[in-house]
Formats: structure tokens, sequence, C-alpha cells
């Protein structure tokens, strides 16, 4: 039997129509402080997607120039793919289209980098299977 989920109300004003399905323009976000993964201040992110029957949650994530994500780990797993800048994890550098899949266990610290001075590095990040938050010890950043 097919589980069944809930309607998602379009965002017009950020998502656009084809004839096979819809898409996001990333320069158009509205970028908010986040409210679900507990990140620090500076974080910025945009939800494309939560479905909680599913424990599915879909983000844009916007990193600061220089923001180190210390080791940590997550409720869920989740998936990223980097979309603009760099992600600097266990001394290896990602680009842009580079991925990455992290399970329940320990992972980083990721170091965030970008030559755009707005911010260090864009992803996007799918995590599913409990909540998306983040759980250390402490934050270098603070």
């Amino acid at each position: 039997m097919a589980q069944e989920f809930p309607d998602i109300e379009p965002q017009d004003w950020v998502i656009t129509e084809t004839e096979i399905e819809w898409s996001i323009d990333v320069e158009n976000i509205p970028w908010e402080d986040d409210p679900h993964m507990e990140l620090p201040e500076g974080v910025k992110t945009y939800t494309v997607n939560s479905n909680e029957a599913e424990g599915r949650a879909d983000f844009f994530i916007r990193f600061p120039e220089g923001y180190i994500e210390p080791e940590h780990t997550h409720p869920s797993a989740h998936a990223v793919m980097i979309i603009d800048g760099t992600m600097t994890v266990h001394g290896h550098t990602l680009t842009s289209g580079d991925y990455i899949y992290g399970q329940k266990l320990p992972h980083g610290p990721m170091e965030y980098h970008s030559e755009d001075a707005d911010y260090g590095c864009l992803v996007f990040a799918s995590f599913v299977g409990g909540s998306p938050a983040h759980e250390w010890d402490e934050d270098p950043n603070e």
C-alpha cells in the first residue's frame, strides 16, 4: 500500500512551474535564520520541503564565509550537495556539484568558503528519518 503524503502549498514568488515540474530560483530565496537545525546566528536557510509523516526535510543552507561547523551528529541521516563555494571536511575540499552523505554518526568539522563576499558556501541538504537538529558539545564560532 502506497504511503500518502500531505499536499504542500506552492510558494509562487520562489517556485516556477514548467511542463515537467517546478524549480527554485536560488537568487530570489527569502533567507531566514535557521528555525530547524539549531545552527548559530549567521547561518541562513530556506525550507524547500518538510514532511513530518515521512521524516524528511529539504533545505538550502547558506553558511557565512569561514564558518566552521564543529563535529556533530543528527537524529537523522542526510545528504548534502554543494551548490556554490567550498566545504572542507576531513582534509577534503568539496566544490560545486560534489555530494556527501552522512549517517547518524559523528561527522565534521566542516569549514565553508567562497570567493563571494556575501556568504561562504551554499548547499542543498536533505534529511531523512528524524530531526535535522545538530547536536554538539560546543560551537567554536560563538
